[in-house]
């Protein structure tokens, strides 16, 4: 395939999405969302998915791709974007599952698709739905662990992962090691900033509608990513009188921010970033002008599919 979009990457609520947003409004672009939870119909004020005001500026692929009742492969997703790179329009790949962005950049042959969709579910807990999910999983290998390793998402994925067979996603392949790194655009966001962004994003949802979103999810038999996926998790959790409305909030955060931290973890050692430090942009106009002057220094990325 020889294709080629701009990249921008980051933690959930550093901004990209309103950046490609900006962007593909003024300069005609379809965006491609790498993000794995946007892909589910149904799931869309937890997922603070574009909403029907900006799909309707702006055209988007790699969104509503599945009913949240069906698992959902890298390999399916990958296909399912093909279209978009083939259309001859000029592409904006936004999202922060750097898994997707990963196998876009350099390929995907050689990575196992069960376990890149194991990764992806795994990625989504917190440390305590981690260790219950080791306990019954891998309950012999959850043993072997110290107390320490015990409270190490990285180190209950990787059981959980060899329990399953093969070889961690997250590690590159022989084929991804022998490729060069394409640089894209990312945003960067200071600590303290991102963690009062994710809390304003959390009462947000809450205000327009999660938990009726959640009541209509809860009446399906949902895959255990939808199950497990943050905001939904905590809101069924609410529903089911197993959490207040403010105990639900504040799980939400928490599992939020570790999230970004893994986000953020695995850009740092699986991509070559070229970070833009969003304090020095104070308005969406500003920012948006920055990202577009990377992309025509850095050029397009080449799309590996």
């Amino acid at each position: 395939m020889n294709c080629s979009a701009h990249f921008i990457v980051g933690p959930t609520a550093s901004g990209k999405s309103a950046a490609a947003q900006y962007i593909a409004e003024r300069e005609g672009q379809l965006i491609v969302s790498a993000d794995s939870m946007n892909l589910y119909r149904g799931m869309d004020i937890g997922t603070a998915k574009p909403g029907a005001d900006e799909r309707n500026k702006v055209d988007y692929a790699g969104i509503d791709l599945a009913e949240p009742t069906e698992k959902f492969s890298v390999a399916a997703y990958l296909e399912a974007v093909r279209p978009a790179f083939e259309s001859g329009r000029e592409v904006i790949v936004s999202g922060g599952t750097g898994l997707y962005i990963k196998c876009l950049t350099e390929g995907f042959d050689d990575v196992p698709p069960e376990n890149a969709e194991l990764r992806i579910e795994l990625e989504s807990l917190d440390v305590h739905s981690l260790e219950q999910r080791a306990k019954e999983d891998a309950p012999g290998l959850y043993e072997s662990l110290t107390e320490d390793d015990r409270q190490n998402p990285r180190r209950l994925i990787r059981i959980l992962e060899k329990k399953h067979g093969g070889s961690p996603a997250a590690r590159p392949s022989k084929s991804w090691d022998s490729k060069p790194r394409s640089t894209v655009v990312g945003l960067h966001v200071e600590r303290e900033e991102l963690h009062k962004r994710i809390a304003q994003r959390v009462e947000k949802m809450y205000a327009v509608g999660l938990l009726e979103e959640a009541r209509e999810l809860s009446q399906l038999e949902l895959s255990p990513t939808a199950l497990q996926a943050i905001g939904y998790a905590e809101a069924f959790a609410v529903l089911n009188g197993e959490f207040t409305v403010e105990e639900a909030k504040e799980r939400t955060i928490v599992r939020t921010r570790q999230l970004a931290k893994r986000q953020m973890t695995w850009f740092r050692n699986q991509l070559n970033v070229e970070w833009i430090n969003t304090a020095d942009y104070p308005t969406k106009e500003k920012l948006a002008e920055a990202v577009s002057g990377f992309w025509k220094k850095l050029g397009p990325t080449k799309i590996q599919m």
